[in-house]
């Protein structure tokens, strides 16, 4: 990480309330494949050259537990559970902390995206003050990249890769299947293959919570 030059926030909900989408899988099984996934992607976060600090917003006492384990630095809010609002004031605390390094947020479900990937993304959005990732529908956006924190709209969520690029940001040529491709649904981690993803969440596809809902969930 010698070269790197960009903080990453990743925003994390609770774990109990992530993965909403996966049909066919209970709470406790929604919130292992959530730990997995947030665990995976930060680790490979600090291992990408280009990235010199993750950090995770969250609140949730297990989520601020799994991202310190991880090696994240943790920063949260108290004006209640917003997505962006939390992002906001995660990138507030990295410019503070890091006044020279560029600014990015990466979803905490990109159970694929290897740290070439992301290296590759933040390479290609430094020509660019304001940018994108879009993700693998084409309606909503797997990483965002920004200058500074004041630029940062609240589009997360539906709708945003629109909402972004009225707003300017310019749409990264990114073509790697694992940072296009956020997890919503068991069908989506199957197709990104096992070869791409982290040991975590390859664990918990193995796993026999992870068995019997597949089929079910395949189908969505």
């Amino acid at each position: 990480m010698t070269d790197g030059s960009w903080v990453v926030v990743v925003p994390a909900k609770p774990f109990a309330a992530a993965k909403t989408r996966c049909v066919g899988l209970d709470v406790s099984e929604r919130s292992a494949l959530a730990r997995a996934m947030l665990l995976d992607v930060v680790g490979r976060l600090t291992r990408a050259r280009r990235v010199c600090a993750v950090v995770v917003a969250a609140t949730d006492p297990e989520v601020v537990g799994a991202a310190l384990a991880a090696g994240a630095v943790v920063a949260g809010t108290t004006c209640g559970p917003d997505l962006n609002r939390e992002v906001l004031t995660a990138l507030i605390v990295a410019r503070e902390a890091l006044p020279d390094a560029r600014l990015a947020v990466a979803m905490a479900d990109l159970a694929g995206a290897q740290p070439s990937d992301f290296d590759a993304a933040l390479t290609a959005a430094g020509s660019h003050p304001r940018s994108i990732v879009s993700d693998a529908d084409g309606t909503g956006t797997t990483m965002v990249t920004l200058t500074d924190p004041g630029e940062f709209r609240p589009f997360l969520g539906p709708d945003s890769r629109r909402r972004f690029l009225a707003d300017g940001y310019h749409d990264l040529p990114v073509t790697a299947p694992g940072l296009r491709r956020d997890v919503d649904t068991v069908a989506h981690l199957l197709l990104l293959g096992t070869d791409r993803l982290g040991g975590a969440t390859r664990s918990w596809v193995g796993s026999p919570s992870a068995d019997q809902p597949t089929p079910s969930a395949a189908r969505h």
